[in-house]
């Protein structure tokens, strides 16, 4: 065997067997509790809908634990009442730990905690 076979048959690809796949059932819940004991974690980067008032204690708890939150806020946009009062709130706790939060398209805000400013100014590729 010369070496351009014994490299060939080093590279060479197997047929993929469901063995080789993972199952990918995961407890996300679980997952989350792996990394909080993991120290180098600092921030976690959240996705939210915000539905009602009530929302609102549970998104202050994450601004104050320094995570980042993407926060969908479509379904609570029919009450502008609500929307106003909400964004209020959790934009008083935002600059209560010095961060930042914006709004993201018409559907949409970022709240993002110490340390982290959003740059209110699109990219382009020009």
């Amino acid at each position: 065997m010369g070496i351009k076979d014994g490299l060939s048959k080093l590279f060479e690809r197997k047929a993929d067997t469901e063995e080789d796949y993972l199952d990918l059932d995961l407890d996300i819940e679980e997952y989350e509790a792996e990394l909080k004991k993991d120290d180098e974690v600092k921030m976690y980067v959240k996705t939210a809908e915000l539905t009602g008032l009530y929302d609102v204690p549970e998104l202050k708890k994450e601004i104050y634990a320094g995570n980042m939150l993407i926060l969908d806020i479509s379904l609570a946009k029919r009450d502008k009442i609500l929307v106003e009062k909400a964004i209020k709130d959790l934009k008083m706790a935002t600059l209560d730990v010095g961060g930042d939060i914006a709004g993201f398209g018409d559907e949409q805000v970022i709240v993002a905690p110490t340390g982290v400013k959003i740059e209110r100014k699109k990219l382009s590729g020009r």
